[in-house]
């Protein structure tokens, strides 16, 4: 194939990927054997999206890797069309919270989304897109660099993804904004204790 046709070949393996793919994965995938060239062809696909000021770039991340991604300025504001991981709608409402409030207690998740909480952070833990590190008498949650990639971020940046899933939450789950607001109102009344022990937690009413 002539240049043209290889350049064709790469925007269409970058596009079609979803993720970050270091130009070794693509001389394999593709069949070219070339790196700096195909590193070439990237650069001019990179350069060429940039000079139409379009909502899509191509941009290196995580060191050697490139991906073809929507701005940032532009990702808030549709990240609730993108496409979803094969998850249940609870199970996605629990992931949604846990990047907005990101690293949060499990104990804070358990509160706010009942007991049911704790099989959809087990689903999650097993599919890659949360974390999960003991913190006192529970765990602090958060998301991983899979959970970025699948969402179009060009790194689990927690400032940038609790940004966007703001807006997300208050879009799509208004029952979840009323218990935040009634939970941040009752920690700031010093009269009001709780546990944030899992142990303690029960089903909300």
């Amino acid at each position: 194939m002539g240049l043209l046709e290889d350049k064709a070949l790469v925007e269409a393996a970058l596009f079609v990927a979803g993720r970050p793919l270091s130009v070794k994965e693509l001389s394999k995938a593709l069949g070219i054997k070339s790196q700096d060239y195909l590193e070439k062809l990237i650069e001019l696909i990179a350069s060429e999206y940039a000079e139409r000021k379009s909502a899509i770039e191509v941009v290196k991340v995580a060191g050697d890797k490139w991906v073809m991604q929507v701005k940032q300025e532009y990702s808030q504001r549709v990240i609730h069309l993108m496409p979803k991981p094969e998850l249940r709608s609870g199970e996605l409402k629990t992931l949604a919270l846990i990047a907005y409030l990101q690293p949060v207690e499990q104990s804070k998740i358990i509160k706010l989304r009942g007991n049911q909480a704790y099989e959809h952070i087990r689903r999650l833990l097993e599919m890659g897109l949360i974390y999960a590190e003991p913190y006192e008498r529970t765990k602090l949650l958060g998301t991983t660099e899979k959970f970025a990639e699948l969402y179009g971020f060009p790194e689990n940046d927690p400032k940038v993804i609790r940004e966007a899933f703001k807006k997300v939450i208050h879009a799509e789950y208004e029952d979840l904004v009323k218990k935040l607001e009634e939970t941040e109102s009752r920690e700031k009344d010093p009269t009001t204790k709780s546990s944030t022990t899992d142990e303690s937690i029960k089903n909300p009413t």
